[in-house]
């Protein structure tokens, strides 16, 4: 059964979070900001559980970088601990749900280039969370479930 109301994604980097909402009817992806990551990643969390607060999101999904193989990197690591920090400090019923996110930067940078934008940092970081959170949202269409792998 799908959770009603919005959902958030999150492409997580050392340096800089991209973070994309859906509207309550989970039928839009649209970037929301890109959050600093370089000096304390608890400032991060604080201000994400802020955006849970006042967003109606029943799911976050978190992308989980991982080689083109499948297999696990250092990132995937990183990305596992934010998430289980982020899930810490979020109400129990927000579910905390990690997603494969490959080639999601690389779609980003297509589709600003393709549209004639300029691709800064943080238009990237925010539209790879689009990405993730568009793959999210068919996912729950088709299967009639919450994407990916639950925190």
């Amino acid at each position: 059964m799908i959770l009603p109301g919005a959902r958030l994604a999150i492409d997580y980097g050392d340096k800089r979070i991209g973070i994309a909402k859906s509207d309550d009817s989970r039928l839009i992806a649209s970037p929301l900001i890109t959050l600093d990551n370089g000096e304390s990643t608890d400032l991060a969390v604080i201000a994400i559980k802020e955006l849970v607060g006042v967003s109606n999101v029943k799911i976050v999904y978190i992308g989980l970088p991982l080689h083109l193989s499948g297999k696990e990197s250092d990132s995937s690591d990183k990305a596992r601990s934010f998430a289980s920090l982020l899930k810490s400090h979020l109400p129990q019923e927000i579910q905390v749900r990690l997603l494969d996110e490959r080639l999601t930067t690389s779609s980003a940078l297509g589709e600003l280039k393709s549209a004639g934008l300029k691709s800064n940092k943080e238009n990237i970081d925010q539209l790879a969370a689009v990405k993730i959170l568009e793959f999210a949202l068919e996912v729950e269409r088709v299967s009639g479930g919450a994407a990916g792998h639950e925190i």
